[in-house]
Parts: structure tokens; C-alpha cells; sequence
């Protein structure tokens, strides 16, 4: 019996080491073609890692660059704003510094203007009282006599004038007096103007009792004032000199 299941025994055991043999022989070219495969795919992720690497370096790079180039460009923009802002500025001061001073140009001026209108209003209204206080203090028979001695005066003074270097124009003369002439004022003065001029002038007289004394004689174009106004009027500028000084 043992004899017969002996040789069974031994076929059933070579054939499971035969089984055994040929499945490790199986198990072996899997697990090496698994080890492969995993190899490969690790190679492959490698490379993939090494690839996402290299493109996150390289969008870090980009990014870098880019906020390098942008903070550059700010910065410019910033400076050249503030360049703008410096031009604009020293611009709007000088602008404002010359409308300044023409503004206080202008004040100069008016005030230089006003300051000489009413000078010349204060000095009018001098003039002004001065001859009503002369009207009211001086009787009209010493007026007549001061108004004689003026006329006097001023035509005294007309025939002392060098009339080589004067041109009467026009055909009429005029004379502005406080008090009417007398007929020998009146001669006189006509006998003057022909011989100092060599004309022959019709002669018109104003009467203008404001004018105090004296007379504005008008030949022409020329002018002669020898009124006691005038002579007020000068004597309050001579005043307001002295005070200056």
C-alpha cells in the first residue's frame, strides 16, 4: 500500500513545486514588470515635477520681472508727477507772485492818483478860499486898485517878451480880467500885441470877478496867466514844498 501511494505522493509534490516554481516564476515577471511600470511612472512624474517646477520658476521670474518693471514704472510715474506738480507750482507762484505785484502796481498807481487828485482838489479849494476871504476882507474900490496894479504888471512884463521866438496864430485876442479895463489899459494892450507880434488883433474881454486881479491873456495859442489867482495858487504850492522840506 505504502509502495503504491508512495510514487503518487512524490508526483503530487513535484508537481506543486513544479506549481510553486512556475508561480514564482510568474509572480517574479509581474512584480518586475509592476516595478518597472512604477519606475516608469515615476520617472514620468519626475519629469513632470521637474517640469512644473521649471514653470513655476519660470512664472516666478515672469512675475518678478513684471512687478520689477511696474514698480519701475510707478516710481517713474511718481517722480514725473511730482516733477509736474514742481512745475505746476512754481508756475501757479509766479503767476501769482506777478499778479501780486501788479496788483500792488496798480494800488501805487491809484494810490499815487488819488493821492494827487485830492492834492489838487485840497489846493483848488484852497485857492478857492483864499479868494472868497479876499473877496470879503478887501473892499471893491482896493480890489480895483490891486486888479490896476496886476494889469500893470503883466503887460509891463508882455512888452519885456522876446517875440523873435513866438508865433501868434490865429486873429483874435482874449484876456480873462477880474475888473473891465480901462480905456488906456485897453490902448496899451492893443499897442503891444502890434508891435511886439506885428499883428492886429481884435481884442475880446471876459470879465471873471473869481480871478481876484490881474488878467489871463490868450494870443493864439499862447497863454499868459497874471491873475492874483494864479499867484495864490502858486504861492500854496511854494508852501506846500516848504513843508516838505
Amino acid at each position: 500500500m505504502l509502495k503504491v501511494l508512495m510514487p503518487v505522493v512524490i508526483a503530487h509534490v513535484v508537481v506543486l513545486v513544479l506549481l510553486v516554481v512556475v508561480i514564482r516564476r510568474i509572480l517574479s515577471a509581474h512584480t518586475t514588470r509592476a516595478i518597472e511600470q512604477v519606475r516608469q511612472v515615476e520617472t514620468e512624474v519626475r519629469k513632470k515635477e521637474e517640469g512644473l517646477r521649471r514653470q513655476i520658476e519660470e512664472h516666478e521670474r515672469d512675475l518678478t520681472q513684471k512687478k520689477q518693471e511696474a514698480e519701475a514704472q510707478l516710481q517713474r510715474q511718481k517722480e514725473e508727477a511730482e516733477r509736474e506738480v514742481g512745475r505746476l507750482r512754481e508756475q501757479i507762484t509766479a503767476e501769482a507772485k506777478r499778479q501780486g505785484e501788479q496788483i500792488l502796481e496798480q494800488a501805487k498807481r491809484n494810490e499815487a492818483s488819488l493821492r494827487q487828485q485830492l492834492t489838487q482838489e485840497a489846493e483848488e479849494k484852497a485857492v478857492d478860499y483864499a479868494g472868497q476871504t479876499f473877496q470879503l476882507v478887501v473892499s471893491e474900490k482896493l480890489s480895483a486898485a490891486i486888479n490896476q496894479v496886476f494889469t500893470d504888471e503883466l503887460l509891463d512884463a508882455l512888452e519885456q517878451v522876446d517875440s523873435t521866438s513866438l508865433t501868434v496864430e490865429g486873429d483874435q485876442a482874449q484876456f480873462v480880467t477880474s475888473h473891465p479895463l480901462t480905456p488906456a489899459q485897453r490902448e496899451r494892450l492893443e499897442q503891444v500885441i502890434e508891435e511886439k507880434f506885428g499883428v492886429n488883433l481884435k481884442v475880446a474881454e471876459i470879465v471873471k470877478p473869481e480871478v481876484l486881479g490881474g488878467m489871463v491873456l490868450k494870443l493864439g495859442s499862447m497863454e499868459i496867466d497874471g491873475t492874483m489867482r494864479a499867484r495864490i495858487q502858486e504861492a500854496i504850492g511854494e508852501v506846500k514844498k516848504s513843508t516838505r522840506t
